[in-house]
C-alpha cells in the first residue's frame, strides 16, 4: 500500500502540478535498440524475415563499392535491398512509422536495423507502376518521414540505403 507521504504528494501535484511530456532523443533510441542486436548482419536477417513475411520467393541484395577519399580503398556506396514479395498495404506503411508498436516482430524494431548501416534509408513498394516510396530523414535528434509516389521505372525495393 502506497504511504501517505506518497499520495499527499500525487494528491497535491494533480490537482496543481503541470503536464510536461517526456521527450525521447530518437537517434540515441535506434543506437541502444541497434546495441542488442547479436551481430553486425542483423539487418539481412531481418530484410530475409519481411521477405518470407511477405510470402516473397526471391530476394537480392546488391551492394556497389566505390573508391574511398581515404586510400582508395573500396567502400560501400549502396545497398540495394529486394524481394518479390507483395507490396505494402496502407497498414505496413503506417507500421514503418512507429518504432516498438503494433509491429510482428518480437520488439517492433526489426525494419529499424536498416539504420545500422545507414543515417536515411529509402524504402519503396507497390504494384507495378504505382510504387509509393518512403524516406527518413533527421531533424537533430528526430527521425522523420515523408512519403509520396515514386519515380517511374523504379522497382519495388524493401530498403535503399546509400551511404
Amino acid at each position: 500500500m502506497a504511504s501517505s507521504a506518497y499520495l499527499d504528494v500525487r494528491n497535491a501535484i494533480a490537482d496543481e502540478g503541470s503536464d510536461a511530456r517526456v521527450e525521447v532523443n530518437q537517434r540515441a533510441l535506434i543506437d541502444k535498440i541497434l546495441a542488442r542486436y547479436a551481430s553486425a548482419g542483423a539487418v539481412y536477417r531481418e530484410l530475409l524475415q519481411n521477405s518470407n513475411d511477405a510470402d516473397a520467393t526471391t530476394a537480392e541484395i546488391l551492394i556497389t563499392t566505390s573508391a574511398s577519399s581515404e586510400g582508395g580503398k573500396e567502400v560501400v556506396s549502396q545497398v540495394i535491398y529486394r524481394n518479390n514479395g507483395l507490396p505494402f498495404r496502407t497498414q505496413d506503411w503506417a507500421r514503418l512509422r512507429k518504432i516498438a508498436e503494433g509491429n510482428p516482430d518480437a520488439f517492433g524494431v526489426g525494419a529499424y536495423t536498416m539504420f545500422s548501416i545507414c543515417e536515411e534509408p529509402l524504402v519503396v513498394s507497390g504494384k507495378k507502376g504505382e510504387e509509393e516510396a518512403m524516406a527518413f530523414f533527421w531533424k537533430g535528434d528526430s527521425l522523420w518521414t515523408k512519403t509520396g509516389k515514386a519515380p517511374d521505372g523504379i522497382i519495388n525495393m524493401s530498403a535503399t540505403l546509400n551511404h
